[in-house]
């Protein structure tokens, strides 16, 4: 529900800047982003305190597939997976210690006040100089939520984060710690974030087991998550995924492009890449794959990814590193191997 109709609120301050009609934000790793203005001054970027945080919630139309229509859904919007961060009385909190440092919530912020440094989400204070201090009422509340909305389309830049093996490594402790559902999570937001619409499918229904589906100008699919190592499973799960979104909901194979998201990259001598190779040839159904790393490093660097085709792997190429440093535009700093995330663990 919104805030502004619950009138329930925990803020004590909220903001907006004193000029905030024509400006672009660039991110910058381990320190705060920048606000640039039409005019050519720049400050810092520092937290607004919204009411409605878009570092905390996702919209419905976020989540919203028109392309699957009245198939039952997951109504969870939350950004942050495991809960890491909540409405503060001057600015937006993070909790160190449930924090994995995905920077899911540091994509989110419009103003981009939220920044990633050390492995952990931080928070910028306001720069109250530049900032225009509102009563918590609903009239400003509008005021702030319209502001917002001007510009949450302006151009953002650079980059959140410098990908590393280190960092990898934490990131993915933090993701093997999580329940199945989180991790669902988390992978519905980073398609999210990647440009796409996301959705995860409601459980318990018999005739429809699959984590999710996914949407955008470009391409429809469903999506499974496996985070373990029963990826020939998930394999066969997407088959039956895509027969029930044709018999029960009209979507043919040929619009529907399946994506595996998995932890990493199985090895070449497991019947998993076999397997994708057979589908394609028997059927003419390609099934991607693509690693959480993979999707981290692609919104770290403020990529939209609307179709994934490219991703295709299978038993005779199992490696998506040449993929990603060509939408990147330069090398990837995580090692050979590491993790299984762009290539198979040597």
């Amino acid at each position: 529900m919104s805030r502004i109709l619950s009138a329930d609120y925990v803020q004590k301050e909220i903001y907006v800047l004193k000029d905030g009609s024509d400006i672009s934000v660039t991110c910058n790793p381990d320190t705060t982003s920048r606000i640039y203005f039409s005019s050519g001054k720049q400050i810092a970027a520092g937290c607004i305190n919204c009411v409605n945080p878009r570092c905390m919630c996702l919209s419905n139309e976020d989540i919203l597939c028109v392309e699957f229509p009245g198939i039952s859904h997951v109504t969870n919007k939350r950004i942050c997976p495991v809960d890491g961060i909540k409405s503060g009385e001057k600015r937006i909190e993070i909790d160190e210690n449930k924090c994995i440092g995905c920077g899911l919530c540091v994509a989110s912020c419009p103003i981009g006040a939220l920044y990633l440094k050390d492995g952990k989400a931080k928070v910028s204070v306001q720069d109250k100089k530049n900032m225009q201090r509102l009563p918590v009422n609903d009239t400003s509340i509008k005021e702030q939520n319209k502001f917002i909305q001007n510009i949450a389309v302006r151009n953002r830049h650079g980059i959140l984060c410098q990908e590393s093996d280190r960092l990898m490594d934490s990131v993915y402790k933090g993701i093997r710690k999580m329940s199945q559902g989180e991790q669902n999570i988390l992978a519905r937001n980073l398609l999210i974030k990647l440009g796409n619409h996301g959705t995860l499918a409601r459980q318990g229904n018999v005739y429809m087991r699959m984590d999710g589906f996914y949407s955008s100008s470009q391409r429809l699919g469903v999506f499974e998550v496996e985070t373990g190592t029963e990826l020939l499973d998930v394999s066969r799960a997407v088959l039956d995924d895509v027969a029930v979104m044709n018999a029960r909901h009209g979507i043919n194979k040929e619009k529907n492009h399946p994506l595996v998201i998995c932890l990493s990259l199985p090895n070449k001598r497991t019947d998993y890449w076999q397997v994708i190779k057979d589908i394609r040839n028997v059927i003419k159904m390609p099934i991607c794959t693509i690693t959480f790393g993979a999707l981290l490093i692609l919104m770290w660097n403020i990529k939209e990814i609307k179709e994934f085709d490219s991703f295709y792997m299978d038993v005779d190429h199992s490696s998506i590193r040449n993929d990603i440093s060509k939408i990147l535009g330069r090398s990837i700093n995580i090692s050979e191997g590491f993790q299984g995330i762009l290539e198979n663990e040597k």
